[in-house]
């Protein structure tokens, strides 16, 4: 498989007729695979990389993925030469782990776009809003020539805050009419947001709201990850309105920061290797402990104080040792 993957990520990397359909295998493989990504990004210290990632959270219902096409439209007119590239996380069903992929379909307009790249992704239950590889995909749509990418998550409320890890510019949306939005930005969503976007700004209330955020951040202070304070835009992205405003201001960011973002991306992929080996290491250490009555007994006798947790852990990692270097042997 190893030659599969140095195949794919070379018709990737060139403008060809497969370009597209070899990033998408690949992109399958960082989202269903992530075992597999320090295999993925060997070399990839040589892959060209998009000049932005912004990345787009918010409560749910406040107009993410209308701005997102509104965005992409956008970002084709001011560079018809380039291509964007979107990854849009939908909520997995707890039962199958499929996604209803209702922000694709938000977006099909650009379907028959070649220079527009739009990829769906279920979030597999995780509470961050983001799954383990979004980096890895982010890497990916770079590697396929997006210049831009954009990255709409799942929009699950206070938790989601990862996209600040992972974008270089995170626009937090909120909308009027959908109770206290402030209290949205208690869990870390203040720090991490850089441009925070009142949308649906015809509505009433959305000056005030607006006004509020202002106040909100001039009373908290910065204490962000961006030298830039954060800014407040009102838009409407059903009407359009305020949306080359917004371009304006990340086209601004991107030519003041691009340094910066490419030292945070560098760190970013080694987290996500990191990440990597981490959930490696939980599967083989859950194929070691085992569904079976053995297994039940081992946890058990942790709960009678006739073993330790730490003890369980070693004996799994010992057993794990083991396995792996049988089966080096027999290779």
């Amino acid at each position: 498989m190893t030659g599969d993957v140095r195949q794919f990520v070379e018709e990737a990397g060139h403008e060809t007729a497969g370009r597209i359909r070899a990033a998408a295998r690949l992109l399958s493989l960082a989202e269903n695979e992530p075992e597999r990504i320090p295999e993925l990004f060997a070399g990839m210290a040589e892959w060209p990389e998009p000049r932005m990632v912004v990345g787009l959270t918010g409560q749910p219902g406040s107009g993410k993925s209308v701005l997102t096409d509104r965005l992409i439209a956008g970002f084709r007119a001011r560079h018809p030469d380039r291509r964007v590239g979107v990854i849009a996380v939908d909520a997995s069903s707890p039962y199958t782990g499929g996604a209803l992929l209702g922000d694709r379909v938000r977006m099909m307009r650009h379907a028959t776009d070649p220079m527009v790249f739009i990829r769906s992704a279920a979030s597999r239950g995780h509470v961050g809003g983001l799954m383990l590889g979004i980096r890895g995909m982010v890497r990916i749509m770079g590697l396929a020539g997006c210049d831009v990418v954009l990255v709409e998550t799942v929009g699950v409320g206070q938790s989601e805050v990862e996209v600040a890890e992972v974008a270089d510019l995170v626009l937090v949306i909120l909308a009027p009419g959908q109770g206290d939005g402030i209290q949205l930005l208690k869990c870390g969503l203040l720090e991490a947001g850089d441009i925070f976007v009142v949308n649906k700004a015809d509505r009433e209330g959305a000056d005030r709201l607006a006004s509020l955020l202002l106040a909100t951040l001039h009373l908290t202070g910065d204490g962000r990850r961006h030298d830039h304070p954060a800014e407040v835009l009102t838009v409407s992205a059903l009407k359009g309105r305020g949306v080359a405003e917004l371009i304006d201001l990340l086209e601004k960011r991107c030519a003041q920061e691009r340094d910066r973002w490419r030292e945070r991306r560098s760190l970013a992929v080694e987290e996500e290797i990191r990440l990597a080996v981490l959930e490696e290491a939980r599967r083989q250490i859950l194929h070691a402990l085992g569904n079976d009555d053995a297994a039940a007994e081992q946890v058990r006798r942790i709960l009678r104080g006739e073993a330790t947790v730490t003890g369980l852990v070693g004996r799994l990692l010992d057993t794990v040792a083991r396995e792996h270097g049988a089966g080096s042997e027999r290779s």
